[in-house]
């Protein structure tokens, strides 16, 4: 059958993979044709910027030249006659703004002379276009207007053209309407500065945007010379994902062609949407996919008369597929009846070692309170008999005795109701450190009354668990005051607690050397008034209590032999896990009380 279904898949793995082949071709020649056209347009809007710089490079350089224009200089003064001239030639060669300027870098004569925003009187020495021309340079610079706040390039000659200049005559070309031209040919193409500043750009949105994050002493230079004043100069789109062939703009993808000016170190940018790079791709997907569509039909008409033919046997089969069912049918009734008896058979058992159980806590309780009571009575007949004779003292002795057997009586019965019914504890997030440190703390004096040795091995780390203090050290003092009774004959007994982190769990093991316990009692050990112990200080509740309580906080307790001598308990605890970590208090859990 595998083998079928592969020979069924061969075609269309052929068919998808020659798409594949021929998508790839196709992007690269569309990619190629794209290239081609960015080169031509890139070249043809190269010459278009040249052809501006040109056209009013003479300008500076025939009005340094022209003692009318520079005339005030001479005068160190606004002159008139010099701010007609210089308005007649910007009406004439179409400028946008003429200007002479003073040594310091303060206009003297401007062809906006008599508008309210006129350039006289104002100072641009700070301008690298000024710099460079009185430094007897051309001067050439692309900035936002300081006064005006228009864009511009401002082109610069020192006056006179020879000798120690004396001032700087400036011609400010305006490239809006080249900018104008770019947008009305529907291309997407922009221009940057050296430092990677878009000044120029068939999208509005993109001018003065950045291509990269533009590092501190750019801006401050900048800055300096107010060149792009007011603007934020933030980067125009993913700079972390752009490539030499690829810029992603606003979420958009397009692919990248670039050439240099030739002028102030300035760079063309020419981008196309990827999209119109993979125009070919979708014609291809779109037949191949056909093609597997026209075979997925043809290979289920077949299918399907295959599957008529099948229906045919099918029909044939179906008599003897209703006698089966039938028999299973019966089958599973016999089944269900006999599942029936079996489960009331369990609900019997589980009766039955109920009672079980409660005859045993019965016969216990019966033991453990017949013989207090019948010291009792004895103590109250002597003390009736003492009190006749006048025996205080003896009496008073009997009432101590009877005041002994009571509260070992209320002790028990306490204990029977705490194993019964437990109170209520808080889980919450603790350091279990901290809880075997107060369980040694309660159980100190009992180890220095046995002259046990008490050994702790707890890790640097905190061992973290979502449970119930109170009850975790109750389980605690209960083991090691077990381990204190069973070393106590020894002559160097030892109790040792180690804590261990596997995964998902915490686990506490309290081991001792003392005499352990037998194979045969292991299973019984954690019965309730069950005890090891020879003499008569526990009541057989504590191992029982203990289980318990490890079972209500999702742990368990176990015992085994410790080697060479003794036993171990080990107490295991769910790890806290991450999904629970720094979580506030959490409902209130059931709690037993120590023994």
């Amino acid at each position: 059958m595998s083998k079928r279904w592969f020979y069924l898949a061969l075609p269309p793995l052929a068919f998808v993979a020659t798409a594949f082949v021929l998508v790839q071709l196709f992007l690269e020649l569309d990619e190629d044709s794209i290239d081609r056209k960015a080169a031509e347009r890139l070249t043809l809007y190269r010459q278009t910027i040249l052809g501006e710089y040109k056209k009013y490079r003479y300008l500076p350089y025939m009005i340094a030249r022209d003692p009318r224009a520079t005339a005030a200089l001479a005068f160190g003064q606004p002159v008139e006659s010099a701010n007609r001239f210089l308005e007649e030639m910007a009406e004439n060669s179409g400028a946008g703004l003429l200007y002479v300027m003073n040594a310091e870098g303060t206009t003297l004569a401007a062809s906006n002379w008599r508008d309210e925003l006129s350039l006289v009187g104002r100072n641009y020495g700070f301008r690298p276009y000024f710099k460079s021309a009185i430094m007897g340079e051309e001067g050439r610079f692309f900035a936002i207007g300081a006064t005006l706040g228009e864009p511009g390039l401002f082109l610069a000659r020192p006056t006179p053209v020879t000798g120690e200049p004396k001032g700087v005559a400036v011609v400010k070309v305006d490239m809006g309407p080249l900018e104008e031209a770019w947008a009305e040919g529907g291309e997407t193409v922009f221009a940057s500065d050296s430092n990677g500043v878009i000044f120029l750009s068939s999208q509005p949105d993109w001018r003065y945007r950045t291509l990269d994050t533009l590092p501190g002493e750019v801006r401050s230079a900048i800055e300096a010379t107010r060149q792009y004043a007011g603007q934020s100069l933030a980067p125009v789109g993913d700079t972390s994902g752009r490539s030499m062939e690829q810029l992603r703009i606003e979420g958009k993808a397009y692919r990248h062609n670039s050439a240099q000016v030739g002028l102030l170190g300035w760079t063309l940018h020419f981008l196309v949407p990827v999209e119109e790079a993979r125009k070919s791709v979708l014609p291809i997907w779109a037949a191949a996919i056909t093609l597997c569509l026209l075979y997925a039909i043809i290979v289920l008409m077949l299918r399907g008369r295959r599957l008529r033919k099948a229906s045919v046997l099918l029909r044939r089969e179906s008599a003897s597929l209703k006698e089966l069912n039938t028999r299973l049918v019966d089958e599973i009734q016999e089944r269900r009846r006999v599942e029936r008896e079996l489960l009331e058979a369990q609900r019997g058992l589980a009766r039955s070692n109920r009672l079980a159980a409660v005859g045993e806590m019965s016969a216990a309780v019966v033991h453990e309170l017949s013989q207090p009571l019948s010291a009792l009575r004895m103590f109250v007949a002597g003390t009736r008999k003492f009190l006749e004779k006048g025996d205080t003292a003896t009496a008073a002795e009997n009432l101590d005795e009877i005041d002994s057997l009571q509260m070992r009586m209320a002790s028990l019965t306490q204990e029977l109701k705490r194993f019964a019914r437990p109170r209520e504890s808080r889980i919450e997030k603790i350091d279990l450190r901290e809880s075997v440190r107060v369980a040694e703390k309660i159980v100190r004096p009992r180890f220095e009354e046995t002259g046990v040795t008490l050994e702790l091995d707890l890790p640097d780390t905190p061992l973290e668990v979502e449970t119930a203090p109170l009850r975790i050290e109750q389980i605690l003092v209960n083991l090691l005051r077990n381990g204190a009774d069973a070393a106590a004959a020894e002559e160097d007994g030892t109790v040792r607690l180690t804590a261990a982190r596997p995964e998902g769990q915490v686990i506490l093991k309290i081991s001792d050397n003392g005499p352990g316990i037998p194979d045969d009692l292991r299973e019984r050990i954690f019965d309730p008034f069950f005890s090891t112990k020879a003499s008569s200080d526990g009541m057989g509740l504590g191992l029982a209590i203990s289980i318990r309580l490890a079972e209500d906080l999702g742990g368990g307790l176990s015992v085994r032999a410790n080697m060479p001598k003794g036993a171990v308990f080990e107490l295991r605890l769910p790890a806290l896990t991450v999904g629970i970590a720094g979580h506030g208090p959490l409902p209130e859990l059931k709690s037993e009380a120590a023994e």
